[in-house]
């Protein structure tokens, strides 16, 4: 219920305000509630009944040990404060506070069951003490370790490869001799290319010859001949080839190396052509002497 106010009059016997009886009703009925409010605050300590050693101070609840003096434990917020739910042991069990779990985590305790704890600054130290810079990592390179370990002489540097290549021995077992024995190819220089290259004559010789005529087993004349050179097969197939009879004044738009036949292209005369691009023009190569049986 509300608070009661003793109406005391305007002036002393002036017959205004409660009277006696009104007054001591209302001094009992606030006592009432007041003593009513305090016993449902009152905390059971042992048997006295009493709040001993727990206060109020300005929004906070402190708590005074056994022995009385400016040492005490409060409880407060920090405003403005929020719906907080703090859940204390149901049983048993400790309260830590911040400061608290940084001493454990840091304590001997701890750096016991999981190793030596390392600060930032700490295991800054320990990385640099374990990393090497780009001078550490050429040392290490050059060092007698690593160089203990190295078949020096299996690594050619670009003078000793190049004297490797010129030496008697590799030229030796690259010539067509050694190709010819071993199977393996041979590389040819200029020379060998040339003996290795037929002229005309060499090559009807060739077409002519018993060996080639005792394994052919079609024989074409002159229009089927023809006919094969001018199909799409071989157009498709031999674009470097064209054994069709062309005039100096009609030969072909052609590409390095491409071969053409020319009836009047040896001074009159007919002959074999090859393109150079490097020229722009066809280079002719005389037939040779009549075939004969």
């Amino acid at each position: 219920m509300a608070r009661e106010i003793i109406d005391i009059g305007l002036a002393g016997n002036d017959g205004t305000g409660d009277d006696l009886r009104t007054g001591a009703t209302k001094i009992n009925n606030n006592f009432s509630e007041l003593f009513g409010d305090v016993a449902a605050l009152q905390l059971q300590v042992g048997s006295s009944g009493s709040l001993d050693g727990i206060g109020f101070d300005n929004r906070t609840i402190v708590f005074e040990g056994t022995t009385d003096d400016s040492h005490e434990t409060r409880f407060l917020v920090i405003d403005p404060t929020k719906d907080n739910t703090i859940s204390l042991p149901d049983s048993s069990g400790t309260v830590a506070l911040i400061s608290d779990i940084s001493k454990v985590v840091d304590s001997n305790y701890i750096s016991l069951i999981t190793g030596t704890a390392f600060d930032s600054s700490s295991t800054l130290v320990i990385v640099q003490a374990n990393s090497v810079d780009s001078d550490e990592v050429i040392a290490l390179i050059d060092s007698a370790y690593i160089a203990n370990r190295l078949n020096i002489d299996s690594f050619l540097d670009s003078d000793e490869a190049i004297a490797l290549i010129d030496s008697d021995y590799v030229q030796l077992r690259q010539d067509k001799t050694y190709a010819a024995l071993t199977g393996t190819p041979t590389v040819l220089d200029s020379d060998m290319i040339k003996v290795f290259t037929v002229d005309s004559a060499e090559v009807i010789a060739l077409i002519d010859s018993d060996y080639v005529n005792a394994r052919a087993t079609v024989n074409l004349d002159s229009d089927e001949v023809a006919t094969l050179v001018d199909s799409n097969y071989v157009q498709a197939r031999a674009v470097e080839l064209d054994l069709r009879n062309y005039t100096v004044g009609t030969v072909p738009t052609g590409q390095h190396g491409k071969m053409i036949f020319v009836t009047d292209g040896a001074s009159g005369n007919p002959c074999l052509a090859i393109f150079d691009s490097a020229a722009g023009s066809y280079k002719r190569i005389a037939l040779g002497a009549a075939i004969s049986t």
